[in-house]
């Protein structure tokens, strides 16, 4: 099976063109020298044989002076030529970079959509739980038997839905009244009205309404890194209840970000490849490549969506969130490099 050409086999033919070019220019001015030798000796050979050889002498001449002008066409033949095929490979060269950066813009929107997308169907989770009868009525009456049984619910939530880490279940004063994992996680008890989502969440008056946290290293679970997202639990199960507590969902970050990078699809010849997920200030929030894990933060043109760069005389492309459905992000970035 042929083999499709690239920029790159164009652009590596154009500089086997150009030093062809350039060899046989050298090679038509050898032999222009050599038969301005030949004119030059038969000039002499005319002269010294006296009016016998004024014919062969003028024969010489026209030799020499075709000669100069067959060394002049090919010196001019040469320059242009190398002259436009320079100016070609120049141009191979930077439509070849211009078509890499635009497939690392592409490789990183598609990292930061797979995310979006995920992160969506966890805004929906905590919405649609919240409503869930044993939750509503374990935050209303806070007795043992149905914070119990809120608890056994939640597990039961956890074993369907892997991506999490826990699901706390929050009194209105911070308490933690229940979690899905009490024996990997004995956070019941635990005060979490400190936390950055609490406050945002009590508030929120819109029953569809959600908090989403940032990515961060919970100490209640072990070190993991997650993400809370926190949606009021209302009288009766309404969207008009009163708020009486609130449902916490923690997003098990590590290996659900691992995976979406994972997904993206480097070639063998693409060289060494990173992919990252960045908040909106740069800060990086997973990665994958060699090296990637020393990164922790990462310089974006300011005020710009989606492009690319080569700083360091590699390639960078990155694409901001697009959110999907009714998820509109937190402004974080795909980010993908090339060595």
């Amino acid at each position: 099976m042929t083999t499709a050409p690239t920029l790159a086999s164009i652009a590596s033919e154009t500089r086997d063109a150009s030093e062809i070019t350039g060899v046989t220019v050298d090679r038509i001015a050898q032999i222009t020298r050599q038969m301005n030798v030949l004119g030059l000796n038969a000039r002499i050979e005319a002269a010294r044989v006296g009016q016998q050889g004024a014919g062969f002498a003028l024969v010489a001449e026209e030799v020499r002076k075709v000669s100069g002008q067959i060394g002049e066409i090919a010196n001019q033949l040469g320059e242009t030529l190398k002259a436009r095929l320079s100016g070609l490979e120049q141009m191979v060269s930077q439509l070849s970079i211009a078509a890499t950066g635009t497939r690392l813009v592409d490789c990183a929107f598609n990292a930061v959509d797979l995310i979006d997308r995920n992160l969506y169907e966890r805004s929906c989770d905590v919405r649609w739980w919240a409503t869930d009868a044993d939750l509503v009525a374990a935050a209303q009456d806070q007795d043992r038997e149905r914070l119990r049984r809120a608890g056994q619910r939640l597990g039961v939530i956890l074993d369907a839905y892997t991506v999490y880490s826990d699901i706390w279940l929050v009194a209105p004063d911070g308490r933690v009244l229940a979690n899905g994992r009490p024996g990997r996680f004995p956070v019941t008890g635990a005060q979490v009205s400190g936390a950055h989502w609490f406050s945002p969440a009590m508030a929120l008056r819109d029953g569809d309404g959600f908090v989403a946290g940032d990515v961060e290293i919970s100490a209640h679970l072990g070190g993991r890194a997650t993400m809370a997202w926190a949606t009021p639990v209302r009288a009766g199960g309404a969207r008009t209840g009163a708020v009486i507590g609130l449902l916490v969902t923690q997003f098990d970050w590590a290996p659900q970000a691992e995976a979406v990078l994972k997904s993206l699809r480097f070639c063998a010849d693409d060289g060494e490849m990173r992919g990252y997920l960045v908040d909106a200030a740069g800060r990086v929030l997973a990665a994958r490549g060699p090296g990637s894990e020393r990164v922790t933060q990462i310089a974006l043109p300011a005020g710009q969506a989606k492009g690319w760069s080569a700083p360091g005389g590699g390639l960078m492309g990155f694409h901001r969130t697009e959110g999907f459905e009714t998820w509109t992000g937190k402004g974080w970035f795909g980010v993908v490099e090339r060595s």
